[in-house]
């Protein structure tokens, strides 16, 4: 799915009236008709409902939400924030249709709110380009401070779709958004979380032809997308065609970073698997894997030596970060050219050395959370700077990364950046990234595309861990869960 700039979603909305053809006042409507069934999906309780509509199409379809609510027998309160005479067309076209509204010009106008009331933002929409000022920054202000349950209207008001807010800039805080069509890249990232609270999307119609035709470097990942992934294997497959993979991993005190990424490369369908550790692992590996194959990385308590292997590779989980260990992974790269996966301490290796990353064959892949990013390519101004960097350093070096955290950024060799939509903070526990490792390798080696492997295994990741969170009804889990609930994760998107 496509994520799209508030201009392009104004052409697209243009496109759909000039060409289906609907007028605007008629698209209004349909947003505003979709709008209440998704807001009644999630109230069950018909609470009095006080909406709060600019002068401009976001409250007009504020008033149009507020009558069709009125119509369901919703208790519903409106109230016109600004000169209604300066309204768009359709605005005073739904005010007409509307019979009870307060018009609201000073702050001392504001209405009384109860913790069971209901706050829908519908002040201003998409195409805001300015921070909020004066008397409609006094009104959000006064909205964020009641702690009732509160919507937006397709963007919270005051927040930007695609470009970061100025550093005292406000905007309306909602425990939901409903989203009009395609989601707002802001929408994404975790400095603009408490504008967005829970979204989800709504379909109004608009053109898909012409959605298509529009060039975005973001894109949201879907189900559909990932099902046609899958690697398929024939009645005569044997281990050796499904994924040999080589694992180097692990150094004293963290060879549980070893034992879950093998498990979990195991459980993504690797057929066979040698695991270089240092001495201190061998018997740990063998005890806790036995379906795994030893390497011994000669150090005591850390690799000295990465074998020579036409295997998939996997450099990192638990590596540690020693000098011998540094030295061994520096000749390694400088021996091989087939794409590898990095993960944990094999990007800290890299970070110790940047040179290191001109050795990366092209079209590998790095699996960095924020922190570990941050050493690797320095610090950014804010979320969207940070998106950059991302697509600067994939195009730059040819590589395949995702960015770990809600909504991890997959980002491809060509800067283009895929947002995954699985996934929940119980992710966040110690072991997490090892078993996302092994799942990508094991991917890679049953000869994905580079890019696939990566997008694949990030989602049944979070696949994983949300089903895992729901069965097991509770908020935390252990790294081995998300490697019990693999299993359940790729039967249900194999058999969509």
């Amino acid at each position: 799915m496509k994520v799209l700039s508030a201009q392009q979603i104004r052409e697209a909305d243009q496109f759909t009236i000039q060409n289906e053809p609907i007028s605007s006042l008629e698209l209004m409507e349909r947003a505003s008709e979709s709008f209440v069934l998704k807001f009644m999906e999630v109230n069950r309780d018909k609470r009095p409902v006080k909406i709060f509509c600019g002068v401009g199409n976001n409250g007009g379809d504020g008033l149009a939400i507020g009558r069709l609510l009125k119509e369901k027998g919703w208790e519903v309160y409106l109230y016109v924030v600004g000169n209604p005479r300066k309204g768009s067309e359709d605005f005073k076209a739904n005010l007409e249709r509307s019979e009870l509204y307060a018009v609201i010009s000073e702050t001392k106008d504001l209405p009384g709110i109860g913790d069971e009331d209901i706050i829908i933002d519908g002040l201003f929409g998409s195409g805001l380009s300015r921070p909020l000022e004066g008397f409609y920054r006094e009104v959000v202000e006064y909205l964020n401070q009641h702690s009732c349950l509160k919507f937006a209207i397709d963007i919270a008001s005051g927040l930007y779709a695609s470009q970061p807010l100025p550093k005292d800039a406000i905007a309306f805080q909602p425990d939901y958004t409903f989203s009009f069509q395609v989601p707002k890249l802001s929408f994404f990232l975790p400095d603009y979380y408490p504008y967005v609270g829970e979204w989800q999307l709504i379909d109004i119609g608009l053109d898909q032809s012409f959605i298509a035709m529009q060039e975005t470097h973001f894109y949201q990942t879907e189900l559909e997308e990932i099902a046609s992934l899958f690697p398929s294997r024939s009645k005569f497959t044997h281990k050796n065609e499904v994924g040999r993979l080589m694992i180097v991993a692990g150094s004293k005190g963290k060879m549980g970073a070893a034992v879950l990424c093998t498990e979990a490369a195991f459980r993504t369908g690797a057929g066979l698997i040698n695991v270089c550790v240092p001495k201190c692992g061998i018997d740990i590996l063998q005890i806790s894997i036995p379906e795994a194959m030893v390497i011994d990385g000669k150090g005591t308590n850390e690799i000295q030596s990465i074998p020579a292997s036409d295997d998939t590779i996997i450099l990192g989980p638990g590596l540690g970060t020693s000098k011998k260990t540094q030295d061994a992974f520096e000749k390694f790269l400088k021996s091989t050219s087939q794409p590898l996966v990095i993960d944990a301490d094999g990007i800290n290796l890299l970070a110790k050395k940047k040179s290191l990353v001109k050795l990366l064959p092209k079209n590998s892949i790095l699996t960095p959370h924020p922190g570990e990013f941050k050493r690797l390519i320095g610090s950014w101004k804010d979320d969207y700077d940070k998106l950059e960097k991302l697509r600067g350093f994939c195009r730059k070096h040819k590589l395949n990364v995702v960015l770990k955290g809600a909504y991890s950024a997959v980002c491809n060799t060509e800067g283009e950046i895929h947002f995954n939509p699985t996934g929940n903070p119980a992710l966040a526990t110690a072991g997490s990234g090892d078993v996302l490792t092994g799942m990508i390798g094991a991917l890679l080696a049953q000869e994905l595309q580079p890019f696939h492997a990566l997008q694949l295994g990030v989602y049944l990741h979070g696949l994983a861990g949300d089903q895992a969170v729901r069965q097991l009804e509770m908020p935390w889990i252990q790294a081995s869960d998300i490697i019990g609930f693999l299993p359940n994760a790729v039967g249900s998107v194999m058999n969509q």
